[in-house]
């Protein structure tokens, strides 16, 4: 597989629900076969997740013991055969256009890591006004030039392998190391170096609900406390909010109703994510 452009890297640890519909989404991409590569890295599984990826004779399974997704992506890292490694969860599903997409951003040669836009399992009233709101966020934060509020999500993201060797691979930590690999990435080269394209897109599986994306948040408000000693990162200010609020309704055509039904949801998603930054220090 010396014509390998792209490596797809895809951690996971019990993951028996999601990961075939992964690992078809992934063998399903318009992006030549040949030019790419998917490596799934089981990090402890207990069920039947493994079983379900060695069915798959074209995925490379690979073993991580070193707890956590990180490790993982670490060693799928070290193994990659590609130019360009992209990385996505096995709870994810990408668009059959993923590949094709990220290898047309990477065409610019001073691009260095693409983020790209994650749309929720289900299109209910309250995930689609939410998916919209994330997606304006994304657009807002990585073309504002304010490094401190540029974020990164594993589970929709693609790095030139060359700025492992350069800025180091992931901090082997539970959560939050996707935003500190960023910030030291800008470090390196500057904000221009990221760009986030909206026609990368994958689906988060896990998230068919809205209750599940207050407790996804409630989550990434404590890894915010973790990763913050690290990284120079903070979240959106009120203010920025709003602005991605306006824009999110703006290209929507929002009724008066919608408008209101993202407000109230983004007012509780703020309290998760406030209530998990302020919880107490603890492992994961």
């Amino acid at each position: 597989m010396s014509g390998v452009n792209i490596s797809v890297v895809v951690p996971f640890r019990n993951e028996e629900r999601d990961i075939a519909e992964c690992i078809h989404a992934l063998q399903l991409q318009s992006y030549p076969r040949e030019l790419y590569e998917i490596i799934m890295v089981d990090n402890n599984s207990s069920d039947r997740s493994t079983a379900i990826a060695s069915r798959h004779p074209d995925v490379r399974l690979l073993r991580e013991p070193a707890p956590g997704a990180y490790a993982a992506r670490n060693r799928g890292i070290v193994e990659a055969r590609g130019a360009i490694v992209a990385f996505t969860d096995a709870d994810c599903a990408p668009r059959t256009d993923w590949l094709e997409r990220i290898a047309d951003a990477m065409s610019d040669p001073s691009l260095q890591l693409v983020q790209g836009c994650v749309r929720f399992a289900a299109e209910s009233p309250g995930l689609s006004v939410l998916s919209d709101y994330e997606g304006e966020k994304a657009a807002f934060v990585f073309s504002s030039g304010v490094r401190e509020i540029y974020y990164a999500s594993a589970n929709n993201m693609a790095v030139r392998r060359s700025v492992f060797e350069r800025a180091g691979r992931f901090t082997e930590m539970q959560r939050g190391a996707d935003v500190i690999f960023l910030q030291r990435l800008i470090s390196e080269y500057s904000c221009r170096a990221v760009r986030y394209r909206a026609d990368v897109v994958v689906r988060h599986l896990e998230v068919t609900s809205v209750s599940i994306w207050f407790r996804k948040l409630h989550v990434y408000g404590r890894s915010s406390r973790q990763y913050g000693k690290i990284a120079d990162a903070r979240p959106l200010n009120g203010r920025e909010r709003f602005r991605v609020f306006l824009a999110a309704a703006r290209r929507g055509g929002y009724s008066t109703a919608r408008q209101l039904r993202l407000i109230a949801l983004l007012v509780v998603g703020v309290v998760y994510y406030e209530l998990g930054r302020r919880r107490p220090s603890s492992p994961y």
